[in-house]
């Protein structure tokens, strides 16, 4: 696998300007995930998929992983985690994007993978996953996923009543009694 910060030549790129990078992030207001992936999308000018997948994480197995196709992103992350964690894990994928990392893992089009069966092999330029931090890689596209999700206060106990009470009206609405 090659250094995804090596150049041409051995030359290294510099070290990312986070703040000029968040400042450049329109940040829908209130943040919702889906919203935020389509501006991601229209900014890039291609299509973000998202794709909530079951038993994808372990402990040698990333929770989230970023393919990208000759048309399109796409977002692999763990189904049976918190939707907090989720947006994180897809903030973090997102900030691969917006970093510039790429990569071709060793096996990646080998098409065996059944967790990629709606993808064609031939078409996927870079593959990314994570299962630990030890790159530096990992550590920026932690970084920057730590500070979108600052910045859109992913975590606010506004947001969670907002939740909680998107649960109270669907609980209404099915006619199942619903308690706090």
């Amino acid at each position: 696998m090659r250094n995804r910060r090596e150049q041409p030549g051995g030359r290294r790129k510099a070290r990312p300007d986070f703040e000029e990078l968040l400042a450049s992030i329109d940040i829908p207001e209130p943040f919702e995930i889906e919203a935020f992936c389509n501006k991601i999308a229209e900014q890039r000018e291609r299509p973000l998929y998202l794709h909530s997948v079951p038993g994808i994480s372990g402990t040698d197995a990333p929770c989230g992983i970023w393919i990208a196709t000759d048309v399109a992103d796409h977002v692999f992350h763990e189904a049976a985690t918190t939707p907090l964690h989720r947006d994180h894990i897809i903030l973090h994928e997102i900030s691969h994007m917006l970093l510039g990392h790429s990569t071709i893992a060793e096996g990646a089009q080998s098409g065996s993978n059944s967790l990629f069966s709606g993808i064609d092999p031939a078409t996927v330029i870079s593959l990314l996953n994570r299962a630990s931090y030890a790159t530096e890689d990992e550590r920026d596209a932690e970084r920057l996923a730590g500070l979108i999700a600052s910045k859109a206060d992913i975590s606010s106990p506004r947001r969670r009543v907002a939740h909680h009470q998107v649960l109270r009206r669907l609980g209404s609405a099915l006619g199942d009694s619903y308690s706090d």
